[in-house]
């Protein structure tokens, strides 16, 4: 008879819930929220464990594993209103997984995986599904959409570019970046507009801190782009509408880079 450790049991529980809520996340763009998926996979990974050892019909059942399944995703994505279509994706990745995993065992003539071939299964897994959905995301066009923005009372309103292989986001809460040229909030930033020209942006937050409409509203976030590392001056807008559609998970950074041709921003 196989030993299976407790540990192994757990680690491998924990990986595997942690990895399907991360491709979930990608496969249906909403903002990652790493240390929510964090915790619904330790939920799940426990809940495994505990049935794992107590045998306990609740847990092991396929009714309890529907019901675990549903807190993982709870604990990952409620309230968000993309919720079910969340869930779906989850089941339908892990089944992709445990399939992938029980394929290679058969290819390798094991009747039960290894710790090195869920290893192996895991990140073929996610190396391929990251694959499909960057050469998803690279063969959508590129739309150009009307942005209306508020932020210390005024308006402003330009255009963005969608961009697909922006990945940008805040690596505190998660949500995703916009980039726009300073030159399209001129009307927001009004007299202020000199103090978000400065091009280096740790000098534009030791500067904003001094100035109370703007104490504790700007942020750094770090951005890599082909040869170029470095970090972005970003603000949380008072309300910000893509397309006529209000988005409350949307961060701005400032970049002179960020304008084209008919457009002032890349979303």
């Amino acid at each position: 008879m196989r030993t299976i450790w407790a540990e192994s049991y757990l680690v491998i529980n924990l990986c595997a819930d942690y990895l399907i809520l991360l491709l979930a996340s990608r496969l249906c763009g909403v903002p990652l929220h790493r240390a929510r998926y964090a915790f619904g996979a330790l939920l799940g990974a426990l809940a495994a464990l505990l049935g794992l050892i107590t045998g306990a019909p609740g847990l092991i059942s396929p009714q309890g594993r529907l019901l675990t399944a549903l807190a993982i995703c709870a604990c990952a994505w409620a309230p968000r209103r993309e919720f079910w279509r969340l869930c779906a994706a989850f089941f339908a990745l892990s089944a992709a997984l445990g399939g992938a995993v029980w394929a290679l065992g058969e290819q390798a003539g094991m009747a039960a995986p290894s710790l090195a071939l869920l290893c192996v299964s895991f990140l073929f897994f996610y190396l391929l599904f990251a694959l499909l959905l960057r050469r998803s995301a690279a063969g959508r066009e590129r739309e150009i959409l009307p942005v209306t923005l508020v932020f210390l009372g005024r308006s402003a309103s330009f255009r963005a570019l969608r961009d697909t292989g922006n990945a940008l986001c805040d690596p505190v809460s998660g949500y995703p970046v916009m980039v726009v040229a300073p030159a399209a909030l001129k009307g927001v930033f009004a007299e202020l507009a000199p103090l978000f020209s400065l091009s280096d942006p740790t000098e534009l937050l030791r500067c904003a801190a001094e100035i109370e409409p703007l104490r504790g509203r700007l942020r750094l976030v770090p951005y890599a782009a082909v040869g170029a590392r470095g970090l972005l001056a970003a603000f949380h807008p008072d309300s910000l509408s893509v397309n006529g559609r209000e988005n409350r998970e949307l961060l701005v950074a400032l970049s002179p880079s960020a304008a084209g041709d008919g457009f002032d921003a890349l979303l």
